[in-house]
């Protein structure tokens, strides 16, 4: 990595407030790319020409200004990244006050640059990451071979194990993916990614290995946020990976709690994907009647049909006399032509409910 004039320009904005002496950075060619001294930007310094050449210390003296292009007195001194040369730091000054500041500010610029390519290459790969699961979740269907290439030979993992999908669904994805990766980072594990996906999904992709991760202890200071949390099932490989991120989408939208696990919507989920010719042809005649029905009804029927059809398990989830509760369901049967303590009926108002 080489230092460049947007990268000089903003180590001289900081480093001008602490040091009350002239510096110059150059770049590897020996430009100087940034300065406390405009009037000296753009020039070729001598002084950096023979550091780059030499890779060593250069200590200009009054008598080599002369003999060197653009120089002035001071020190001149390598800055290297990764082993390689990236630049020239110089300050302007008696050599023997101003090379102490001079290691210093080789130091910043060197650690400056470290945390760039950090970063950089941070970003490169969270790039990869996403084009990748982009690639995975393509809606028609996966390259698996492509796919498989990929993860093994540029992302470096070995997808062909067992994984758990969990979706956080929230607004400000973006932020969020970097929140869920410091949590996780703080309690020691290890996700094969953690991706922002679509308008407002974070997902996370946990290898099971053996133990069973209990989300709502992973996520418990999401507790109190406007955050709805999906959990797939436990499937293998690529297509495990893609199943279980569906899976988990399902239980957002059709599980009731703020962490929804698919093996807990498992009827929902298959009612919800009943093919929807077949669905229309069924339900055609009770949906306008299901539609009109009034909102305590649909409640009620929601309530009954997660405590199991049963109605004193119903009535005090609710808060409600039994008898309430039986004059409730009969009404449902009097406005919408099912009866939801017929199973048979029951299953179609359940469709029509997932379904609406």
């Amino acid at each position: 990595m080489e230092l460049t004039k947007q990268l000089g320009e903003e180590i001289i904005a900081r480093l001008s407030q602490y040091i009350d002496v002239p510096v110059n950075l150059m770049d590897p060619s020996g430009k100087i790319v940034a300065s406390t001294d405009d009037s000296r930007l753009y020039q070729l310094h001598g002084g950096a020409q023979n550091v780059i050449e030499s890779q060593e210390p250069q200590i200009i003296h009054d008598d080599d200004v002369e003999r060197l292009s653009n120089v002035k007195p001071g020190v001149n001194l390598p800055i290297f990244h990764r082993g390689f040369l990236a630049g020239v730091v110089g300050l302007t000054g008696n050599p023997d006050e101003v090379m102490q500041a001079a290691g210093m500010t080789r130091g910043s610029v060197e650690i400056a640059l470290e945390q760039i390519y950090i970063q950089r290459q941070a970003f490169y790969q969270e790039r990869q990451w996403n084009n990748w699961v982009q690639q995975l979740l393509h809606p028609i269907k996966m390259d698996e071979d492509y796919l498989l290439n990929e993860a093994t030979y540029t992302l470096g993992v070995n997808v062909n194990v067992n994984w758990q999908v969990v979706i956080l669904h929230l607004t400000n994805h973006f932020e969020w993916s970097e929140r869920v990766r410091q949590i996780l980072n703080t309690q020691g594990y290890q996700p094969l990614f953690v991706v922002p996906h679509q308008e407002y999904e974070v997902i996370v992709a946990f290898p099971h290995e053996g133990k069973t991760i209990v989300v709502e202890e992973v996520f418990k200071e999401l507790e109190g946020t406007n955050v709805s949390v999906g959990v797939g099932g436990y499937e293998y490989g690529l297509a495990g990976l893609r199943r279980s991120y569906f899976q988990a989408v399902d239980a957002i939208k059709l599980g009731r709690d703020k962490f929804s696990y698919s093996e807990q919507v498992q009827m929902k989920r298959l009612l919800y994907h009943i093919d929807p010719m077949i669905f229309e042809e069924l339900t055609k005649e009770y949906q306008t009647c299901l539609g009109k029905l009034e909102d305590i009804y649909v409640a009620t029927l929601e309530c009954y049909f997660a405590s199991n059809l049963k109605v004193n398990r119903t009535s005090a989830d609710m808060h409600i006399h039994r008898n309430t509760l039986v004059y409730r369901l009969e009404q449902v049967h009097k406005k919408v032509g099912l009866d939801p303590r017929v199973f048979k009926d029951a299953i179609i108002l359940q469709a029509l409910l997932v379904k609406n």
